[in-house]
């Protein structure tokens, strides 16, 4: 008898122990959506980096303008604001005025629009890897 519950204990644990292999279809965890990066100028960018992959993929690059005020009375003071999401450091800004007047290479510089009319202000932004996006505002002087 001693034999035989000797037996069945070790049955009980093999049993055990193959219990959890095989059987059942398991399915691969479903990856949650990261949330959306936002850079500010001069800062790092977020990178990605792909399964077996050893290098660092930089998220591409985009660009917005903006601007405060977007319309007014002449001679009007803007604050533009470059928002940039992505890309790989150092940035390069170019803003066009569209006024005839020098272009600027700052990310959010202050312009003064000297006579009524619709100005179109366009950006550009580069990054060190090639890649580039662009944005305009429109302004209007009375």
């Amino acid at each position: 008898m001693t034999r035989l519950l000797a037996g069945s204990a070790t049955l009980a644990a093999v049993f055990l122990a193959i219990s959890g292999c095989g059987g059942g279809h398991e399915t691969a965890p479903t990856p949650t959506p990261a949330a959306p990066a936002t850079t500010t100028p001069g800062a790092a960018a977020p990178t990605t980096t792909m399964a077996g992959e050893a290098e660092e993929e930089t998220a591409p690059l985009l660009a917005w303008a903006d601007a405060n005020p977007e319309d007014g009375k002449a001679p009007l003071t803007v604050e533009f604001k470059a928002d940039t999401e992505g890309g790989k450091p150092p940035l390069k800004y170019t803003w066009k005025f569209g006024d005839g007047t020098p272009d600027s290479s700052e990310a959010n510089p202050k312009h003064t629009f000297d006579k009524p009319g619709k100005y179109r202000a366009d950006l550009s932004v580069a990054d060190s890897g090639g890649d580039s996006d662009s944005d305009y505002i429109e302004i209007e002087v009375q």
